[in-house]
This record gives structure tokens, sequence and C-alpha cells, in this order.
């Protein structure tokens, strides 16, 4: 029998790479799904012991390009699903029509959303103030992606995922935390272009990604949009002890009839216990 689902392409975030999405793949290929998990642009895992110097150059709209070609050598559509700076991937492609729905956990916000957060705030700030950007390579740095993103993990299980983590593009960065500054506008998303249902998730604990962030982008695509935060969880959704529980949350949006995604009222907004 053919299968009838869509296949889910998963992007991966900063500073990580389709590894990144190893639990939710195995996740979703159970429950019949073809999925998807690329390395963004160099970010295989060899570039984490030699980082290529291209990479301080690459923008969101050469990852965006290189995902778009993908997409167009697929059958139909795929579910477009982002976890931090692939979020915001998925809106930039879902925006060129690329997707049939759309899962943001903790994305980073397309320009025109303001931070939340003190620490939203410092981090634009801090990349703006260092001089960091265009052309530079920012290695990642484990007390800060312990602290941030991989607070709710045991620390053996932060060390592992640290020693996997990439260097991460400046240019990149200053796209989306210094938008205003961008005058190629590489994070800008026309909301009404994106005409696929969408679902955006957060952690009540993220401090990169903050749930009154998501909760800004969620209300961006209005009556199209859903939006859940799972109290307790940091930024990395796609681990940890509750990640099948996300996982799951995923999967049950993903098996409602389309037409009830796009007949629902506006943001509905939910808190996980």
């Amino acid at each position: 029998m053919k299968n009838t689902k869509p296949a889910i392409l998963m992007v991966h975030g900063a500073f990580a790479g389709g590894w990144a999405f190893d639990k939710f793949r195995t996740y979703f290929e159970a429950r019949g799904y073809v999925c998807l998990s690329p390395d963004l642009r160099h970010h295989t895992r060899s570039a984490r012991a030699l980082p290529v110097r291209e990479l301080g150059h690459t923008s969101l709209l050469d990852y965006a390009h290189d995902l778009e070609i993908l997409i167009k050598s697929l059958d139909a559509p795929p579910v477009l699903m982002g976890h931090s700076m692939g979020g915001l991937l998925c809106q930039i492609l879902a925006a060129r029509g690329l997707g049939s729905r759309m899962v943001l956990l903790a994305p980073s916000p397309p320009s025109g959303i303001t931070p939340s957060s003190s620490l939203e705030q410092m981090a634009a700030f801090g990349i703006f103030a260092s001089g960091m950007g265009w052309g530079q390579m920012v290695e990642p740095d484990f007390d800060t992606a312990a602290t941030h993103a991989l607070s709710h993990m045991p620390g053996v299980q932060q060390r592992k995922f640290f020693e996997m983590m990439t260097a991460e593009s400046g240019t990149a960065l200053f796209e989306i935390m210094c938008w205003m500054l961008d005058m190629r506008g590489a994070s800008r998303v026309n909301a009404k272009n994106v005409t696929c249902p969408v679902l955006a998730l957060a952690g009540s604990a993220d401090p990169i990604n903050s749930p009154a962030t998501v909760r800004q982008i969620a209300r961006r695509y209005g009556e199209r949009a859903s939006y859940h935060c799972f109290n307790g969880v940091s930024h990395w959704l796609l681990d940890g002890p509750r990640w099948r529980e996300t996982a799951l949350y995923c999967s049950e949006w993903l098996a409602r009839p389309l037409k009830m995604e796009r007949s629902d009222a506006a943001v509905r907004t939910t808190t996980g216990e």
C-alpha cells in the first residue's frame, strides 16, 4: 500500500547537525513517515574537528537555498519541522510555498519580532557590540549551552551533546539577532505567504527563544497557528527526559485532518504540565 503520509523535513538549529533529530527521526519513521534530517551547509560531523572557513560567510539565505533544492526534489511538499534557527528557516521556506504543514520547535523569530526576555536582548546586543558577524565563525561554548539550551538534561548528557556541536556562521547569527541592521533582510518572512497550518512549541524554561517570543511568532500566522508550551523544558526540545512527550504532541497534531487546522480559531494557547 502506498504511504499517504507526507515526508517530514527536519531542520536543525545553530551549532548542530542532522543528528539533533536522531530521536525524532526514529520516532516518526516508526509511525510511517519518511524523514529527512540533512546537515546544513558546513555542519557535517567532521566540521567539529576541522571547521570550514567559508562557514563564517554563510547566510540564512544560503541555508534556505540548499533546503529549497532538496524540497523540490521530492514528490510533494513536506512537513517542515525546524528547531531554533531551523524553525526560522522553515518559516522562510513556508513563505515560498514549500511546506504542507509547519512544526516550529523553540523557533528563532523572523525580522520584526523584538526580543521578549533580557537574555534575548543581551544576546542581540552582544553580537552587535562585539563586532561578531559577517565572515566570522562562532565556536560553541559549553557553559552557555549547558545553562541556556540543555539545562533540563543531566550533566553527562549535556557534555555528550556539546561534543557533537559544530561552529556556526557569524553572518547567520547576525541576521537573526540584529535583523534591523541587515540590509538584505535575510530573516524577513511575509506571514501572508505562509498558508499552511503552523504548530509553534516552546519550553517554559527556555531563555534563548522564550515562550513570549514563540507566542509572538504564532500570532503572526493568525488562525493558521497553534501554540503550546511545555513546562520545565529548556531550549533543546528534541531530547532530554521529556522529548517523547514533545514528539507525541507533534504526532497527534499532524494526524489531525488538514481542513480542521485551517478552520481553527486564532492561535489556540495551551500549557503542558
